[in-house]
């Protein structure tokens, strides 16, 4: 149904954010940890709250930036690996 639509648009959001992430990450190479941490809870942030507005649940959109932050951070880390 309806939610079912919901969830699935904020998958396809999430994926997108965290490419996103993914992207400027690689460009700030350089950059201190502090900077990269910053920047992982500005695009968190931004990934929860657009899933908390979709969904209208705390719990599903925490549970929601979670998963897909852990999956695309996951696959960068392992793309970078097998890259170097």
């Amino acid at each position: 149904g309806e939610g079912a639509m919901k969830t699935y648009f904020v998958w396809s959001l999430h994926i997108v954010i965290w490419m996103g992430y993914s992207l400027v990450e690689l460009l700030s190479k350089r950059d201190q940890l502090t900077s990269k941490i910053i920047l992982f809870l500005v695009f968190a942030y931004l990934a929860y709250g657009i899933a908390e507005m979709n969904v209208k649940s705390k719990r599903l959109a925490l549970m929601m930036t979670g998963t897909t932050s852990a999956v695309c951070l996951t696959c960068y880390q392992l793309i970078l690996f097998c890259t170097a």
